[in-house]
């Protein structure tokens, strides 16, 4: 699992998991944002899956961070904040997610 985080190695691998198995995987990337969290690591990139999943590395020295199943709302968000419609199928995939709960894993 290549290039991660401490954090990611340490607090993320049910979620990992959960992903692998009730997922299927990661997907594919269909879009991919700069994202400034004030984190003292700098810039973010979150990368936004055909599986509803939100891959964000460390833009500097790319290590994965972390691995979120997205919700309807974060999906909006991204695409809003560069003046885009985001893909109707995936934010009712992430409604889908929501509804069976899986964001809190």
């Amino acid at each position: 699992m290549g290039n991660q985080t401490n954090h990611y190695k340490n607090k993320r691998y049910k979620r990992e998991h959960f992903i692998e198995k009730h997922l299927h995987g990661d997907g594919n990337v269909i879009d991919s944002f700069i994202v400034d969290k004030g984190h003292k690591n700098g810039l973010e990139r979150h990368d936004i899956t055909d599986n509803g999943i939100i891959i964000v590395y460390n833009l500097e020295n790319q290590k994965l961070v972390t691995k979120l199943i997205a919700r309807p709302q974060q999906i909006k968000r991204y695409y809003q904040d560069v003046d885009r419609k985001p893909p109707r199928w995936l934010v009712d995939l992430a409604f889908w997610h929501n509804t069976l709960n899986y964001n809190n894993v």
